[in-house]
């Protein structure tokens, strides 16, 4: 199992600390489609829960929108609405963070981030949980391949890499492990989500044959397997899929 303080902040997302009203889940946002720039890490898909709530916040009030007043369901929207969620790597690594953190783990001095330019370096130091993106877990200097299920343990990710149906690189990291089954967390949207369904959700891989690769088991998502299952469709387009774990 992940550490005490990395599941907490799962929960916290899956739960955003609000004051006011519980349940509300954190929506995706992916920065690719707005390109902001030296915004918050709330703002580009890269906050922590307690970043992404005062934020909110803050633009309520600038907005004269007491959130007092309104629901889960409304809060949730109205986080959409104002491009305010997580991505997929934003996630991860503030998970990873936590779970390091409590084996006393400096995470941003292990992790390298793969740039030449000598600017692009001194920003990501300065900055960088906006600068880890799924590439970076995939270099060799971060991670290496996990080839047997058997050999899967909490921790791990599944790296998927340009998936054809979303055109996009995605990541997922596995939170526990016993014999047969894999559960998993990760930060995503469904094309049969709407608007605002989408966000932090688990999901679990059931081992039929451990002999096989990770898509010839099942894999359950919002009660969703096989083709309904837009996890699992989105995995079997990727041109690459591994397991990795990171090498610190």
């Amino acid at each position: 199992m992940l550490s005490k303080s990395a599941l907490k902040i799962i929960e916290n997302y899956l739960s955003l600390p609000f004051t006011h009203v519980q349940g509300v889940v954190c929506p995706y946002f992916n920065n690719k489609q707005l390109g902001q720039r030296g915004q918050l890490k709330a703002l580009v898909g890269k906050g922590t829960p307690e970043e992404i709530v005062e934020e909110a916040e803050i633009i309520a009030k600038k907005k004269n929108i007491n959130l007092e007043e309104i629901n889960a369901e409304e809060t949730k929207q109205f986080l959409v609405e104002k491009n305010i969620g997580i991505e997929c790597s934003g996630f991860i690594t503030n998970v990873l963070f936590e779970k390091y953190k409590d084996s006393n783990i400096n995470f941003f001095k292990k992790i390298h981030i793969p740039t030449k330019n000598i600017w692009r370096k001194i920003i990501s130091r300065m900055r960088p949980v906006e600068n880890i993106n799924v590439l970076t877990y995939f270099d060799e200097h971060n991670s290496h391949e996990v080839k047997k299920l058997e050999d899967v343990k909490s921790g791990d990710l599944i790296i998927m890499l340009q998936t054809k149906n979303l055109e996009r690189n995605h990541i997922i990291l596995i939170t526990d492990k016993n014999n047969d089954k894999i559960k998993y967390v990760h930060a995503t949207r469904w094309s049969s989500e709407g608007k605002h369904n989408h966000g932090i959700r688990r999901g679990k891989i059931k081992i039929t044959d451990p002999t096989k690769n990770i898509l010839d088991q099942i894999w359950i998502e919002k009660e969703k397997t096989g083709e309904d299952n837009e996890t699992y469709t989105e995995a079997k387009t990727a041109k690459t899929l591994q397991i990795k774990r990171l090498n610190f």
